[in-house]
């Protein structure tokens, strides 16, 4: 089981977390944050020849955020509510499966200021992507 990274609030009360993608994965894969709170996401690629993408859906499958990762670090802000989000990279390589299901994904949960979290069951794959 993946460790849970925690997105940190600064002075500013925005909280922050780096998310790094690479071949085939993010990095960190599972992040905590806290709902009512401006959350930061920053995003960044390590070096490498095949692109990859950022999608965060909501947990009603909305995209809330469809980013292509590049050379610089980019920044998402969003507040959301308290739930089980999905981030993937949904990029594919014409018949080959897509960097999503080869484990390019993982899951951010929101949560309440006192840790509870109300939904919890894991976020799975809607299908091709």
């Amino acid at each position: 089981v993946a460790q849970e990274a925690v997105a940190t609030a600064g002075a500013d009360g925005v909280q922050r977390v780096a998310i790094v993608g690479g071949s085939y994965f993010f990095r960190p894969a599972q992040i905590v944050a806290r709902a009512g709170q401006p959350l930061e996401l920053r995003l960044s690629v390590e070096p490498g020849l095949i692109p990859h993408r950022f999608v965060l859906e909501g947990p009603g499958g909305q995209r809330l955020a469809d980013v292509v990762l590049g050379p610089q670090e980019q920044t998402v802000r969003l507040s959301l509510a308290v739930g089980t989000y999905a981030f993937y990279c949904p990029n594919r390589l014409l018949l080959f499966p897509s960097h999503r299901e080869h484990g390019m994904a993982g899951v951010l949960r929101v949560r309440m200021d006192d840790g509870r979290v109300v939904s919890s069951a894991p976020v799975g794959d809607r299908g091709p992507g």
